[in-house]
């Protein structure tokens, strides 16, 4: 009886400790496999950004032939460079970018630029630019999809790659250089 106990015992701790031993055995394997596990898992704001970001790229919205902006100046190199550091604050600082762009178009164009609370708003100067005929329908979605998308690394904790935040910075400096193009027209052109 005493064998047949022993090897119920052993039967019972043999595929617990051929894991143990292969766990311990692979060890770095196996943490590298876990922390892949749960960015996929956590991945979920990652994968909506590039996806929109793709979105926005494939559907024509900003120029024809990628190629950086007009004003592709030492402050785009600047974003470029914070991507690889801070991908969520190169898109926070791009965001601004376009936020300024836009406040300024509406003030050349006589546009009202206050919010709700009385403050200046890159939001309200884009519905004064499109309310008065001086913003197409497609910048102004646009501008909605990469609003929405700082929206999401400002307020994430997830991080976003660096590649998706430089691509960003370029659509977002090429959206800002449009309203500055705005800002340079006379006041009764429509775009």
């Amino acid at each position: 009886m005493d064998a047949d106990r022993v090897i119920k015992v052993l039967e019972i701790l043999a595929w617990p400790c051929t894991a143990i031993f292969f766990g311990l055995l692979f060890r770095s394997q196996v943490a590298g496999l876990i922390r892949r596990i749960n960015a996929v898992e956590a991945g979920g704001v990652k994968a909506a950004f590039s996806a929109e970001l793709l979105e926005i790229r494939d559907s024509q919205e900003l120029a024809e032939e990628p190629h950086p902006p007009k004003s592709f100046d030492s402050k785009a190199s600047r974003l470029q460079t914070l991507a690889e550091l801070s991908p969520n604050g190169a898109v926070v600082d791009a965001w601004r970018e376009v936020e300024l762009a836009t406040i300024s178009a509406a003030l050349t164009a006589g546009v009202t630029v206050k919010g709700n609370k009385g403050r200046v708003s890159g939001s309200a100067a884009i519905k004064g630019l499109q309310t008065e005929g001086i913003l197409s329908e497609s910048t102004n979605d646009l501008f909605d999809k990469l609003r929405a998308l700082r929206n999401k690394a400002a307020h994430s904790s997830e991080t976003i790659e660096p590649s998706d935040a430089k691509e960003y910075v370029l659509a977002a400096l090429e959206l800002a250089e449009k309203f500055r193009e705005l800002s340079l027209q006379p006041t009764s052109t429509s775009e």
